[in-house]
């Protein structure tokens, strides 16, 4: 049963009337009983101001604006300061005339918000004509008693008789006050987070002083084992009580009780000794004179027990009544309880797996697009906090995906049709990089609620894999074509190369010996270009060797030194302690040296060429870095293309062939960029991590 059900039984299950207005006064219930005693519907009521509905209720001889005025006032004070219940009689009067006489009592109730106002309502209009009367009766009787001495004891004796009737109206109801206002007490308490032990000694406390009796327990069934737990067991009973391992968990029911537990009935004996459902009691048992128990009882469920025993007087059906309504409530009281575990279970096993997921997941209404949940992965993901976020969970927080902010309608009305979508989008991550994702939206229920799930998936890596391969693809394509056709290039190339070489050396050629110094120098850098195109074949054979790296560089240093105090610029290295590694000399130099050519000419004169060899966990690198002017975003992505180029020069095989040699040892390529330089990074696999 959810909350509002069991307000909604509580309410009209009560014989008085009641009404509950908001913290502005306005009425918010008014139950069946209130009806019957105002002649006012619900619908004529809720809504309205309850200083308005009493004096609309009020005799049409003591309407004033100044006592409008002040029954205002005096709401709206009890509203704003919380004061103490205030009880009171009035008459009212019906729409049609009818006249009634009611008890009101009127108590603050504090919300997050402020005070809300609950009113409870008794009519009392036979009770007063029965004290009319009464008072009636007597001045007849003085009366009487004047004019009539003879008749004196006659009339005496009927006083009494009117007295003694009004004390049993006067106590009965008084002491059905006393039982509505333990109702309300515990109706509260159903309506609090409070635990069901507390709830347990409520329900016995009230039980015990509604019916006198001295000693009692109220238990719960538990669902796993099917034991009575008696959380109530009082101190008086638990001192006196001298049966041998005595335990608040019942495992056994042989007692009164027990005949209730498996009967599934309410119980009322005056004479336990003698009751033919009894099984007596075990040694050391307190000693029982009488006994009356119900079963607490929740859609034919039976979850708890109340008992009650050893009031001075004999028990009577109203006892039973009365047990049987504090049992309907406790019953309903364990019901919540458990349902409200089972879903703060259910909850955190919901949250824990939301939050372990290895893919981001955000939580939209459907059909405005609010975010309302994003677990840990998203925080991640997206750079935010939970904390962070929840102040502005309503789709545009900068950080989320694309489609949070300038698609969500679209993409919610699609959502909504209930077929699974399935699109990437780009986004930066919190530190600035592009980030590739799939998202995958779906139409959910959740918490009683119309949502769309999206599931978002960093595929960052997956596509630059796939670019990878792609680049790869294409330099080994080009590679392939280039070894299919340079001998054929490169053969008569050579001829031609001779021959320029003979004429050079005769003497009448002399003359022409610079135009074929050119030709030659031509014919070389031709036969260099297609070694390049040589060097990009996925099939050429390379040479490895277990050498140290560290001894390559400083062997060509030399070289880089003379080349950069040519161009006026400087050379430095800062070689670190790194194993040595199997790799191909001549190749890992060529790559060497091209990174080397393209640092120093993107650098100014006066720049500074850095090259560090370190390792960083299972790798081992090389990085070159210059003081250049760093590479452009949309340069940067060509990077490694064949034939792409920014020199004037250049063929745009240079970093090709370097990506080319790096798949050939199994080693990656990554360049970091900036306002100040860049720097190119050549990283291999330890030796001991090679094959994984």
């Amino acid at each position: 049963m959810s909350n509002q059900s069991l307000y909604s039984f509580i309410l009209e299950q009560s014989f008085d009337g009641i009404a509950f207005a908001d913290e502005q006064g306005g009425f918010i219930e008014w139950n069946s009983s209130l009806e019957h005693i105002t002649g006012l519907k619900r619908s004529e009521v809720v809504g309205r101001p309850c200083w308005d509905v009493y004096f609309q209720l009020l005799s049409s001889k003591t309407k004033t604006k100044a006592l409008y005025e002040r029954l205002k006032t005096n709401i709206l004070h009890m509203l704003e300061t919380g004061r103490s219940p205030a009880m009171g009689e009035a008459a009212i009067q019906w729409p049609d005339g009818i006249r009634k006489i009611i008890q009101m009592t009127a108590f603050s109730i504090m919300t997050a918000k402020g005070y809300m106002l609950g009113i409870i309502v008794r009519d009392i209009t036979r009770l007063k004509l029965l004290d009319n009367e009464l008072q009636q009766g007597r001045a007849w009787l003085e009366q009487m008693a004047l004019d009539r001495t003879a008749g004196y004891k006659k009339l005496n004796r009927q006083l009494s008789l009117e007295i003694v009737k009004r004390r049993q109206v006067e106590e009965a109801l008084s002491r059905q006050l006393e039982i509505s206002l333990a109702i309300t007490e515990l109706s509260r308490k159903l309506l609090s987070p409070a635990a069901i032990e507390d709830i347990s000694i409520l329900v016995l406390d009230h039980a015990k002083r509604l019916t006198g009796s001295k000693y009692g327990y109220v238990g719960y069934i538990e669902p796993e084992t099917g034991y009575l737990i008696c959380c109530t067991m009082t101190k008086d009973i638990w001192d006196n009580c001298k049966v041998k391992d005595k335990d608040i968990v019942y495992k056994r029911f042989g007692d009164l009780g027990g005949w209730v537990i498996r009967n599934k009935k309410s119980l009322l004996t005056n004479t336990p000794a003698q009751d033919p459902r009894s099984a007596g009691t075990p040694p050391g048992h307190i000693p029982i004179d009488r006994v009356i128990a119900a079963p607490a009882i929740f859609n034919e469920t039976l979850v708890g027990l109340v008992t009650l025993a050893n009031s001075p007087r004999d028990y009577r059906e109203q006892d039973l009544s009365l047990i049987e309504r504090l049992a309907d409530l406790y019953a309903i009281a364990v019901h919540r309880k458990r349902s409200e575990d089972a879903l703060r279970i259910s909850e955190a096993n919901y949250r824990a797996i939301f939050d372990g997921a290895d893919d981001a997941i955000l939580v939209h209404d459907l059909h405005t697009g609010v975010v309302t949940d994003v677990n840990q992965k998203a925080c991640q993901l997206f750079g935010c906090k939970p904390l962070e976020s929840s102040p502005d969970l309503d789709g545009r927080l900068i950080n989320l995906p694309q489609y949070t902010r300038d698609s969500t309608a679209k993409w919610m009305a699609e959502a909504a049709k209930g077929e699974p979508l399935l699109f990437e989008s780009v986004l930066k991550d919190s530190d600035g990089s592009s980030l590739s994702i799939e998202v995958s939206l779906k139409r959910a229920v959740i918490g009683g609620k119309e949502s769309a799930v999206a599931i978002v998936r960093d595929i960052t890596r997956r596509r630059q894999v796939e670019g990878e391969m792609v680049r790869l693809d294409r330099l080994h394509l080009v590679g392939e074509m280039a070894a299919s056709f340079g001998h054929e290039i490169r053969n008569p190339m050579t001829s031609v190369r001779g021959l320029l070489q003979v004429l050079r050396g005769k003497p009448e050629c002399l003359k022409y010996k610079e135009y074929l110094d050119l030709m030659i120098e031509e014919l070389d850098r031709a036969n260099s270009i297609i070694q390049e195109f040589l060097s990009l074949a996925k099939d050429r054979a390379v040479l490895f060797k277990v050498q140290s790296l560290n001894a390559i560089i400083e062997a060509v240093f030399p070289l880089i030194l003379a080349s950069a105090l040519i161009q006026d610029k400087y050379a430095e290295v800062d070689l670190g302690d790194i194993p040595d590694l199997p790799f191909d000399e001549k190749e890992i130099r060529q790559v060497i040296l091209n990174l080397v050519r393209n640092g120093l000419e993107a650098m100014p004169p006066g720049g500074c060429l850095t090259i560090r060899t370190f390792t960083e966990g299972n790798e081992v690198v090389l990085s070159v870095q210059d003081q250049g002017t760093g590479i452009g975003p949309d340069i940067i992505e060509k990077i490694g293309n064949p034939f792409f180029t920014t020199k004037e020069q250049g063929t745009g095989l240079g970093l090709a062939v370097c990506y080319s040699i790096a798949a050939r040892h199994g080693a990656t390529i990554k360049i970091e960029t900036g306002s100040d330089g860049s720097t190119f990074f050549f990283r291999f696999l330890r030796p001991d991590n090679a094959g994984q």
